[in-house]
């Protein structure tokens, strides 16, 4: 008895030693939480933000990863200067994961209507294995006696550019620098840390005068895991209300509603349907995220703080360019001399 008691908590050690950044589950509410994605978007929308978001994974699984999350951003120093930070606990049967990060991001100028933004942060991660709660294992073995053993902590770095002109966004992050090298040392469990890069890319298209299009796509590669890729598209009607579909290559697919309350509240549901593997009958994932946007009067959510002004300013330019009235030059009179024969 006490031989298959050790060989469970050996397999949930031994499945939660590969951990990576891909151990936190694919979350959908970047769509209104850009921060959530990357912390090189803070301060993209222009305003102060904080988002708090909860996710549970495979619902019809006892013990299925649950997530809570909670982020927000502020700005330092006239539009350009950003720091931010997020905290992220996942719980999954006895295993919990906690990641705690701090970051800055600089806004640059390049042109009248784009920008580059720079971000950099760096992440705290703690595991910890709870075998009080855990099925059929005692508590005396003499592996689970040293909670050194049981637990682990890593930090990281990460580093992200972000090109945006007008609606077309286009970014690079690495949400990992480094890399662990050891998975376990002795009779240690050893949390690892494996290098993630991403590419990510968005358009907002108008329909019309009361409807717009969001268009999403996110590739994802960790080391020694597929690669993931997500495209997505949100229907927005009168910047208020929006749903949209998002699909995922592991073999998922989601579908977003949600609305801007009021005066900077948000608030959006998605629903992920698994499409193949264990995904197909796990029972789907819920995920409900909050957000807040300090000082927003305007009712367009999904437009940037500046975007209407910089418009407005251009259409004030070309109106000017096009009544532009050319001055009269006025040119010194020739006398008529009348000559007399």
């Amino acid at each position: 008895m006490k031989i298959i008691k050790l060989h469970s908590i050996l397999i949930c050690i031994f499945l939660g030693m590969t951990v990576s950044a891909q151990q936190f589950p694919h979350r959908t509410q970047y769509l209104i939480n850009p921060y959530s994605l990357t912390p090189a978007l803070a301060g993209f929308t222009g305003y102060n933000e904080l988002f708090m978001a909860y996710r549970n994974d495979w619902t019809r699984i006892t013990g299925s990863p649950r997530t809570f999350s909670a982020n927000g951003f502020g700005n330092i120093y006239q539009q350009k200067m950003w720091i931010g930070g997020e905290a992220v606990m996942d719980k999954t049967d006895i295993l919990s994961t906690f990641k705690l990060n701090a970051s800055y991001t600089y806004k640059l100028m390049v042109e009248d209507d784009q920008y580059l933004y720079f971000g950099f942060w760096g992440t705290y991660y703690q595991t910890t294995v709870n075998v009080g709660k855990g099925i059929g294992i005692d508590p005396n073995d003499p592996i689970l006696t040293d909670p050194a053993k049981m637990n682990s902590s890593a930090v990281n770095a990460g580093f992200g550019i972000h090109y945006n002109r007008d609606r077309f966004n286009l970014g690079f992050s690495i949400p990992s620098l480094f890399q662990s090298k050891d998975e376990y040392q002795g009779t240690a469990y050893k949390f690892k840390v494996q290098r993630e890069v991403m590419v990510y890319s968005s358009y907002l298209f108008d329909m019309g005068e009361l409807w717009q299009m969001q268009a999403y796509g996110v590739f994802r590669k960790t080391t020694n895991e597929p690669s993931i890729l997500e495209l997505s598209t949100l229907f927005i009607y009168q910047q208020q209300f929006w749903g949209g579909l998002m699909y995922r290559n592991s073999g998922a697919l989601a579908i977003n509603i949600g609305t801007h309350i009021t005066r900077g509240f948000v608030f959006n549901y998605s629903y992920e349907i698994g499409m193949s593997g264990i995904n197909q009958g796990s029972g789907g994932s819920h995920e409900f995220g909050i957000g807040y946007r300090f000082n927003m009067n305007d009712t367009k959510y999904f437009e940037k703080k500046d975007s209407n002004t910089s418009r407005s300013s251009k259409r004030k330019k070309s109106s000017k360019s096009r009544s532009r009235k050319y001055r009269q030059v006025a040119y010194p009179q020739l006398e008529d001399y009348n000559y007399k024969r």
